[in-house]
């Protein structure tokens, strides 16, 4: 992982398709990555800590942005796993 200084800010795409309403740049205060080295089942999770609500769950802009923060593509998981605050990322293998 890159060093990374926090906060930073993140312009959203405006595309989610759970009608986010709310200001169009989130502020990221941290990033959690944990890697299962499990040899069959690896996983590796990534918890964003954010300023907006769960709804800017599947925006591009977010995505794209943190990736490029990471140096690797992720992608969010499913919704149930997003809160206020909290965005729940993994790998993204596009």
């Amino acid at each position: 992982m890159q060093n990374i200084k926090y906060p930073f800010t993140v312009e959203l795409a405006g595309d989610s398709i759970w009608d986010y309403e709310g200001p169009m740049t989130v502020t990221v205060t941290g990033i959690d990555v944990y890697t299962d080295e499990d040899e069959e089942f690896g996983y590796t999770s990534i918890s964003v800590e954010h300023d907006a609500s769960w709804r800017i769950y599947t925006d591009s802009g977010f995505e794209a942005a943190i990736s490029e923060k990471l140096g690797y593509g992720v992608q969010f998981t499913e919704q149930g796993m997003q809160a206020d605050g909290t965005a729940s990322m993994e790998l993204s293998y596009d």
